[in-house]
């Protein structure tokens, strides 16, 4: 029983190997690698331009929130100072 168990993993993988190497060499094969080799460098792209822009968005809550803080602190200045003279 353990030796069926063995021989298992093997055989789905001598034919995904046997269907890649029938895949290569026929033109709707390699038209189909090539698009899904654009398809992953497309997904790759979006990802890293999506980090960048979520990036730079924290950045500007994070600017816009020191902004409003010292508006805050700047306006309570001066009505402390405008309620002193």
């Amino acid at each position: 029983m353990s030796g069926i168990n063995k021989s298992l993993p093997a055989e789905p993988l001598s034919r995904s190997t046997s269907a890649s190497q029938q895949q290569s060499a026929d033109p709707q094969g390699q038209f189909t690698e090539a698009v899904d080799d654009l398809l992953d460098q497309l997904q790759h792209k979006f990802d890293t331009v999506s980090r960048e822009m979520f990036g730079k968005f924290d950045d500007m809550a994070r600017r816009l929130d020191e902004l409003e803080t010292s508006l805050n602190v700047a306006e309570d200045e001066g009505a402390a100072v405008a309620t002193s003279k």
